[in-house]
Parts: structure tokens; C-alpha cells; sequence
């Protein structure tokens, strides 16, 4: 199949911040390309070292003025309707699909997650409002797509006339755990990783607070590494800027507990790759995390207030950390890329096999 991809993003090594769905949406492309389709992305990056697939840069990337940065996000969405897309057997949207023109092809959105939730757990009004006034357009993008896929259970809910799940994947070549669960690799002294941003709903600052006031004094030799958006200089805080997906992978290994106190995750990739290598995962009991860990059945969920008492008892027990680590390889394997590629694959060729026995593809 020829494929058009719609995503805002790819990772990017220069940039200070890169969301999860540039990485699912690179990813899967990836995936997709070398089982034999052909696949272009476009978007408003440049095309990422490790990319199988070609890139159609349509648009630069948003400007750092919250307002201009509003008008962006739809002067891409025209942008993406101005593509001619007729050479290409289905289109698949991670986002700003709402003035698209199908021209005939079936067009699947993929819910990441939901503006309205984003809105109800923003940290700030400004935020809250930017959240709530993409709401109506992401909305209508759903309405106008051939078909829509939610990434969780929790995303779905958010989200009306959803009828399919497919959740976001991690690549078992890069991230696997190493011999005896990781024992002979893990750092010497305890260490806690952390992957997000130090503001917004991934509480960066929270767990570092929490690290400072808390953990130091309980366990003075405990580190913690921050994979974040900007450096931070506290005792025991090591800061890692736009690591490669390997070295992330090697982060998680030698980690003794992964953290990521998010207020709100719609699925929350982090988590998986922490598992996958073998990494035992502690989270607050947000939407992604509570439905990927089953509530606690597959790693910790602590609320904020105890998220302090419980990483250190974690960290004083070697027993539960190998049995946490055990269940969460166990679990990851449910969101294995072949898993993952063979759905959206099965996907893509109904909707094409059944536009060409006389199915319509498109909504205008």
C-alpha cells in the first residue's frame, strides 16, 4: 500500500521537547515501510536520523508565541489540505485532519488522546484554554475520518463514536531487558529515571521536590536522572537531553526504578519502554497509567502524597523490584511493534479492499 502519513512532528535531536506522538507516528511509519509499503510523512520536521520512510516537509514548525502557535496549528491543518493525496492508497492522521479534502481515499485518524482531558488537568488557565479551544476541532476531525482509532480505553472515553482501540507500541529490538533482569548492568547506587517534562502534567518538578525533600534525606546515595526539556542543577540529578533511542534504552536498564508522575497520560509510552527493558515502574494514578498497569496489578501507583513513602520502600527491596520487573516485561509484551503493525495493517487493507468493492472512503 502507499500510505500517507499527517503528523504534526517526528522526533527531532534539536528540539527541546518532543512528544509522544511524533515518536508513535515515526515509529509505526517505520514499521510499516519496511514490510514493504510505501510510506511519506508529512509534517513540519526535518526527516529523523533512522527514518525508513520519506518526508514532505509542508509547513515550518510552530513559533514559541502561545497565540501564534494557535494560529499555526490550523494554518497546518490547511496546509494538509492543500497536499494532493491521489496517489495514495489510504491516509493516516495523527492529528490536524479537520480541513482535509479525502480525494476518494479512506482517512483514519488515531486519537493520541483528548484535548478535553488535557483541559480538566492543566496546571494553568492559559493552558486549560488552549486545550479547550482545540476541543471543537478535534471533534470534528473525528467526525470527518473514515475511521477512528483511540491509542486506550481512557482516550476512547473522551472521545464519542470510537469503536476501536489500538494502543501505541514499543520496538523490542531497542528496548529489552539484559541478562538476570538487568542485575549485572544496574547503576550501583539506587536510581531513579524519569522521562517527560519538568512542567505540565508530566510533574517533572514534582517528583524532584519530592526526590530533594524526601528521598536524599531517606536514602542519601539515591540519584535521580531526568530526561526533561532542560537541565536541571540539584545533589543527585543528573540531566540527559534528547537521548537516542538506544541510550534511552540503556538509561532504563541501568535504572533501578522508572517514575513518571503524570496528572494526565492518555497512554503514556514511557511506561511501556520502562517495562520492556525490564524496569520496575511507579506512577500516580493517572488515566494511562491506571489502565496500562491494571491499577498496581503491573507496577506502583502512588498518589502524590505517598509517591515519596512508596519509592523508597521500593527502593529498599530488592525482592519487589525483581517481581515488578517481572510483571511489567510480562505485560509489555501485549504492546510489541509486530502487535501493534499487524493491527493497523489488517486496518488499512479493509478500509482499501472495501473501497474498491464499492465502499465510500470519503467524508466531505
Amino acid at each position: 500500500m502507499k500510505i500517507a502519513v499527517l503528523s504534526a512532528h517526528l522526533p527531532s535531536p534539536t528540539r527541546a521537547k518532543t512528544g509522544g506522538v511524533a515518536y508513535a507516528a515515526h515509529r509505526l511509519a517505520n514499521a510499516l515501510t519496511k514490510r514493504g509499503h510505501i510510506v511519506t510523512v508529512f509534517t513540519t520536521d526535518q526527516r529523523p536520523p533512522g527514518a525508513a520512510y520519506s518526508v514532505r516537509k509542508v509547513l515550518s514548525p510552530p513559533p514559541a508565541n502561545p497565540l501564534r502557535a494557535w494560529l499555526w496549528h490550523w494554518q497546518l491543518a490547511w496546509r494538509f489540505r492543500g497536499q494532493d493525496y491521489t496517489g495514495y492508497d489510504i491516509i493516516h492522521a495523527h492529528g490536524n485532519n479537520a480541513l482535509i479534502r479525502h480525494q476518494g481515499r479512506p482517512l483514519v485518524r488515531t486519537l493520541h488522546g483528548s484535548s478535553w482531558a488535557e483541559a480538566i488537568y492543566a496546571n494553568s488557565w492559559k493552558r486549560r484554554l488552549w486545550y479547550l479551544t482545540l476541543t471543537p476541532g478535534e471533534r470534528w476531525e473525528a467526525a470527518r475520518a473514515t475511521r477512528v482509532v483511540a491509542v486506550s480505553a481512557a482516550t476512547r472515553q473522551f472521545a464519542p463514536n470510537i469503536d476501536l482501540v489500538i494502543p501505541n507500541s514499543f520496538d523490542h529490538k531497542i528496548f529489552y531487558p539484559g541478562p538476570q533482569l538487568n542485575q549485572p548492568l544496574r547503576h550501583p547506587r539506587p536510581a531513579i529515571l524519569f522521562v517527560g517534562t519538568t512542567g505540565g502534567r508530566k510533574r517533572g518538578k514534582l517528583l524532584l521536590d519530592i526526590f530533594l525533600d524526601l528521598i536524599r534525606p531517606g536514602l542519601p546515595e539515591t540519584e535521580l536522572w531526568m530526561v526533561a526539556e532542560r537541565s536541571v542543577q540539584a545533589p543527585g540529578v543528573t540531566s540527559f537531553h534528547n537521548p537516542s533511542d538506544d541510550a534511552l534504552a540503556g538509561l532504563y536498564r541501568r535504572a533501578w526504578v522508572f517514575c513518571l508522575p503524570s496528572s494526565y497520560e492518555g497512554f503514556g509510552i514511557p511506561y511501556i519502554e520502562a517495562m520492556a527493558c525490564g524496569t520496575p515502574v511507579v506512577a500516580t494514578p493517572n488515566a494511562g497509567a491506571r489502565e496500562l498497569l491494571e491499577d498496581g496489578r503491573w507496577g506502583l501507583l502512588a498518589r502524590p502524597a505517598e509517591l515519596g513513602s512508596g519509592l523508597l520502600a521500593l527502593l529498599n527491596d530488592p525482592a519487589r523490584r525483581h517481581a515488578l520487573a517481572q510483571r511489567g516485561l510480562e505485560r509489555a509484551q501485549a504492546f510489541s511493534q509486530d502487535r501493534i503493525v499487524d493491527a493497523y495493517e489488517s486496518l488499512f487493507a479493509s478500509l482499501v479492499d472495501s473501497q474498491a468493492d464499492g465502499g465510500n472512503g470519503q467524508q466531505e
